[in-house]
């Protein structure tokens, strides 16, 4: 496979984690359940082919250790590991590589093992690298709901919770539940101040999610950002991270507040279904 076909590879293969209710999840997925810390990253795959080392985002990103010789300083050259391998992980810009899942093993398609299968490939390819993503063992409903607050403590932005028993990409079978509830949408507008006039940079912007029949759904007006949040970065079609405290009964967000700009996110993974979940109900698309 050449380095221009990875991101493709990538976006047609990596797991998806789902956004429900704890319970609701449960019920589709029995305890005890696996469960890992959310990092803060790009989603990646890091591919080895003999000696050589490539790491790949789903949205056109490649990296090599000779044109990006920061993103492997801490990574080894798995002399000990197979010929061939394809890793699940996530790359964070400020710490490295965090590896949690492996798809491929020489010419052996492991995806269709459970995922506690999976993991003791995973640990004994990543043994003494420090690579790997710690898990927690979880028997209860409690017990996610503690562990999620205790490592939210610790400045990460949530958790992974995994059905043990899954193959890779089985729906629903990973759960994400993050510190705040927050939604993944796209700018479908700028609002027109006089600011934006005067600057050419808007600081308001209309945003929007996809339904089920696809058209996109106006969810509201955001003008709050974090500082590193730069508004000249943001044009019709980027994808935000928004924070927001409630959902209203016209499915506009209450109190939205943009986290960050997704350069790794398309616009058609934008869901309604992220709303839905938020606001316990669901979402009836008008027929045009």
């Amino acid at each position: 496979m050449s380095n221009d076909a990875l991101p493709n590879y990538v976006m047609e293969n990596y797991a998806k984690a789902v956004k429900m209710d704890l319970n609701d999840w449960v019920i589709r997925n029995p305890l005890p359940a696996i469960c890992e810390c959310k990092f803060d990253g790009i989603r990646v795959f890091l591919f080895k082919s003999g000696s050589n080392l490539v790491i790949s985002g789903k949205l056109g990103s490649v990296f090599t250790p000779k044109a990006n010789p920061l993103a492997f300083a801490k990574i080894p050259e798995f002399t000990h590991a197979p010929n061939r391998m394809i890793l699940d992980g996530e790359y964070v810009s400020h710490d490295g590589l965090h590896l949690f899942d492996v798809l491929q093993v020489d010419d052996r398609d492991v995806r269709s093992l459970i995922l506690e299968d999976r993991r003791r490939i995973l640990d004994e390819i990543l043994k003494g690298t420090g690579l790997e993503v710690e898990i927690f063992r979880a028997n209860t409903i409690s017990e996610i709901q503690e562990l999620k607050e205790e490592i939210v403590g610790k400045g990460f932005e949530g958790i992974l919770v995994k059905n043990p028993l899954s193959r890779y990409g089985q729906s629903n079978s990973w759960l994400k539940l993050k510190r705040f509830d927050t939604i993944d949408c796209f700018v479908i507008d700028f609002e027109d101040t006089p600011e934006k006039a005067r600057t050419g940079i808007a600081r308001s912007w209309f945003i929007g999610v996809i339904d089920r029949m696809g058209r996109t759904v106006n969810i509201g007006k955001v003008g709050s950002f974090l500082e590193r949040v730069e508004p000249k970065m943001i044009r019709i079609g980027s994808v935000l991270e928004v924070r927001f405290q409630q959902v209203t009964e016209d499915w506009k967000l209450r109190a939205p507040f943009i986290l960050r700009v997704r350069h790794d996110k398309p616009t058609n993974e934008c869901n309604m279904s992220q709303l839905e979940t938020a606001a316990g109900r669901k979402y009836e698309p008008q027929e045009e």
